[in-house]
Formats: structure tokens, sequence, C-alpha cells
């Protein structure tokens, strides 16, 4: 009842010593998803863009009506999904998905899919960026609203084989810092979080992992407008 496929996004930065206090203060009013007792989920990304990265460069450049494209594998329950993400003109983020068990786009399931939810010229894609990360998801029923914490992040992304004959990889790992999330049907600055989050002094962030794990591995990326966010990060590495 929480997924919130149609929502508002509000994200932040915050440094890890700060999450078991702000999970003691969200106690009241959120539930934890738990499953066999597990209640932190590893989940791996693999993100796909064109060859000139088309959805980072209309993210950087703060285009609404925007694409990114991954397969996302949850560690815990061995499952997968192929996941189109589309940010609307009204800021609203609209994820549409099918289950694929593996990181393949070329699958004629997996085609179909892309054609329905892309333009022609953006159907040709590569992967550009992996990623991983350990998730705590919370719930408040009441308003129907979700918070998720996404800590050991790490990044990676392939270095063109014709530098490196054994296809190694760039890769970053964060493991001072956490992302919140809070997702929402509407924005509403009286969320618990939300209060607690202007309480603490934290401010909102626009932070994309797939565009903020993109230009820490690519040093060949254009990322002016990410560097309040790497600014961030850098201090907490």
């Amino acid at each position: 009842g929480a997924a919130l496929m149609d929502r508002v996004d509000t994200k932040y930065i915050i440094p890890l010593q700060q999450l078991p206090y702000i999970l003691a203060e969200l106690k009241a009013d959120y539930s934890a998803l738990e499953m066999q007792t597990n209640r932190v989920f590893t989940y791996h990304n693999t993100y796909f863009d064109t060859l000139d990265h088309h959805f980072y460069h209309a993210h950087h450049q703060g285009k609404l009506n925007r694409y990114k494209v991954r397969h996302r594998h949850y560690v815990d329950t061995k499952t997968g999904f192929l996941e189109v993400k589309f940010k609307n003109n009204k800021g609203r983020t609209i994820k549409s998905r099918i289950q694929s068990p593996k990181a393949d786009i070329n699958s004629p399931q997996a085609s179909e899919f892309l054609a329905s939810k892309l333009q022609p010229t953006h159907r040709q894609l590569k992967p550009t960026q992996f990623g991983s990360y350990q998730r705590i998801a919370l719930a408040n029923e009441a308003s129907c609203e979700r918070i998720t914490f996404d800590l050991n992040l790490s990044f990676s992304a392939p270095i063109p084989s014709e530098q490196f004959s054994n296809n190694q990889q760039a890769s970053i790992y964060l493991p001072h810092m956490f992302i919140a999330e809070l997702k929402q049907s509407r924005h509403d600055t009286n969320s618990p979080f939300a209060r607690l989050m202007a309480h603490r002094g934290i401010r909102p962030s626009k932070f994309s992992k797939y565009c903020i794990g993109c230009s820490l591995v690519n040093a060949n990326l254009k990322a002016n407008r990410f560097k309040p966010e790497l600014m961030a990060i850098q201090q907490l590495h």
C-alpha cells in the first residue's frame, strides 16, 4: 500500500553516525519493513544510458520530462526488475517496471517494455554505472508516506577495454554517509520526518544516485550542477 509508484521525492545527505538517533526519534510514527527478521536489505543496480549519456546530461541541465533506466536486483529475495523512472514537468517521479531476473535489456519482453516508455532515439542503451547499497525502509501508514535510508553506497563504471585489457572498473565506496529519501503522494512539510530534518538543521539535497555515482567515477562527465552534493560527500568522506 506504500509502493508510491507516482510520487514526489525529498532527499537528504546525512552523516552515518546520526542514523541510530534518527531511527529512535522516528519510532513512534513509522514502522520498518521486515522480512524473515531482517530489516536491512541489499540492492544491486545496473543503470543504462545512451552512448552520449543523454539521461545523465538531461538531469545535469535541469530538464524535466526526463528518464532513467535501470535494472534492480533485490539480493535478499533473489528477484529483479527492469525499471523506467520518469520525472515529469510537475516534479513528480513516475516509476514503471517489469520483472526481469537479469540486467538484460535485449530480451523481447524488455525491448517491448522500453519501446513503450522511451522515444526511439533513446533506446540504444548500454550499461553506464553499477551501484550497490543497503536499505532500511520505513512507512507511515497514516499518511501513506515512505522513507528509505540507503547506506554503504558504492558506485563503479566500466573503463573502456582499449584502456584496460582486464576490464578494470573505476569505483568508489562511501561508508561515512547515507541518503534519506522521503517519498510522498504530495509534498507535506508536516511529515514527522520532514519536521525532524528541519529540527536537526538538515536541508534537502538534489541527490541522484545515478548522476552522482557517474560523476564520481567518470571524470569526463560535466558535473558543475552537482557541486553542492559532491562537496558534501567530500566533507563526509
